[in-house]
């Protein structure tokens, strides 16, 4: 094997089939691939390959053939990111995911933009928490933070951002692709407002890596985070993208031996940036795909009535991301009574315990609502017939609780 097989294409959806060994217990449906994606298995290969020989050396020591090997691997997979979000190498710079991504672009701002007077800062109320806490962070720090509201599908539209604009705003952070609604933001659009304009654009785009088209060089984006166990890659790596000319704005979070531009001090795990390497050159357009399932999957649910969260145009939405709610039937006592199928509260990222989505709270201004909510997730080897049983499950398990309640619930879909 050769680092020519780090580009090896992906065939087609579900080519990995049983073999990849996705499911940990067959008995249940993994339903949850906007929290983590299964490891695809070309990218364990490459991961596997480069673990069981010696050339994972120290990246940094390119002094000697060990450290040089394992530089040229970084390298190749510092490519490969770049080239997914049509960004240049240089303006990769490997993390340990989205989360950390986000804290270093919007805590690692702060002097910069305290030092020039723009301490204005702009977001939204659907944000992933790495996002909201860290500008809280700010706002304890005495920036002004404005948190805009948006429209009941989860969209902020550009020209409420552009009002909310200032003399001192420095900064403006919205995700790309919400992870629990799966509705696309107009970032290009955003882009336009900002164009010109003395302000820097942060941007989640965990949800958004593989799902949307990504391009650096056509949005006004100045910082994007991404997670590679978003795309079938392994979990503990990610990058931030920082465009050309704006790492010098950045304060690093950790203090170290100054590695990846000085912004990211600490030894590279060699593996995991290869296997993110991997897994985002074997992204390819899964989107019909999904359109499909999530089609078929409400159709077979439409006799329960439930209430669908989201973009109904499907070019505003990923599909492969649905959060739908059972009026009257909390989520922790749905997902308790379907052991079968590994499904979504909220996101993920939650703290222990947390049943309530925040997202689903702002765009109803309803807490119960977001008591009740669940997120379906689907992605490469998902099945339209284990869609099938999961529906069917859900139609079992909802009427049941729905009988012992004495009655039926409806209310309108809620989709602009």
């Amino acid at each position: 094997m050769s680092l020519a097989t780090f580009a090896q294409p992906y065939s087609a959806p579900g080519a990995l089939g049983k073999s990849a060994n996705v499911k940990q217990n067959s008995r249940c449906v993994y339903l949850d691939y906007a929290a983590s994606t299964p490891l695809d298995k070309r990218v364990l290969e490459v991961m596997t390959f480069l673990l069981s020989r010696d050339v994972i050396g120290n990246a940094h020591a390119k002094h000697h053939p060990y450290g040089g090997a394992a530089a040229m691997v970084v390298q190749k997979a510092r490519e490969q990111v770049a080239d997914a979000v049509e960004a240049t190498p240089e303006e990769i710079i490997f993390t340990s995911g989205a989360t950390e991504s986000n804290n270093l672009a919007i805590k690692g701002l702060a002097e910069h933009l305290k030092s020039s007077g723009r301490t204005h800062v702009i977001t939204t109320v659907v944000e992933h928490k790495s996002v909201l806490e860290p500008v809280a962070h700010l706002k304890a720090a005495g920036f002004d933070v404005t948190t805009l509201l948006v429209k009941p599908c989860g969209m902020i539209t550009a020209d409420v951002i552009e009002r909310a604009l200032r003399s001192n705003t420095g900064l403006v952070c919205v995700q790309a692709v919400n992870n629990e609604l799966g509705t696309v933001q107009p970032l290009a659009k955003i882009s336009d407002v900002l164009a010109g304009r003395d302000i820097l654009f942060q941007c989640d785009a965990a949800q958004a890596l593989g799902k949307i088209p990504l391009s650096m060089r056509s949005l006004c984006i100045d910082f994007a985070s991404l997670s590679a166990h978003k795309v079938y890659g392994p979990q503990g790596i990610g990058a931030l993208y920082v465009s050309s000319g704006r790492a010098q704005l950045l304060a690093p979070l950790l203090a170290g031996g100054g590695q990846e531009q000085g912004l990211r001090s600490g030894t590279l795990p060699v593996a995991l940036c290869a296997g993110f390497g991997a897994a985002c050159s074997l992204i390819e357009d899964d989107r019909e795909h999904f359109q499909s399932l999530r089609e078929a999957f409400l159709a077979r649910i439409e006799k329960l009535n439930p209430v669908v969260y989201g973009h109904r145009e499907a070019q505003k939405n990923a599909p492969g991301i649905l959060n739908i709610r059972f009026p009257g039937i909390d989520n922790d006592t749905l997902v308790m009574a379907l052991p079968e199928l590994a499904i979504g509260i909220g996101s993920a990222c939650n703290s222990a315990g947390q049943k309530l989505s925040h997202v689903v709270k702002a765009i109803t201004d309803d807490e119960q609502a977001a008591r009740e909510s669940v997120r379906i997730s689907f992605g490469r080897q998902t099945t339209k017939e284990e869609l099938g049983t999961a529906a069917q499950r859900l139609i079992d398990v909802v009427t049941t609780i729905q009988e012992l309640s004495g009655g039926t619930y409806s209310e309108n879909c809620i989709c602009w």
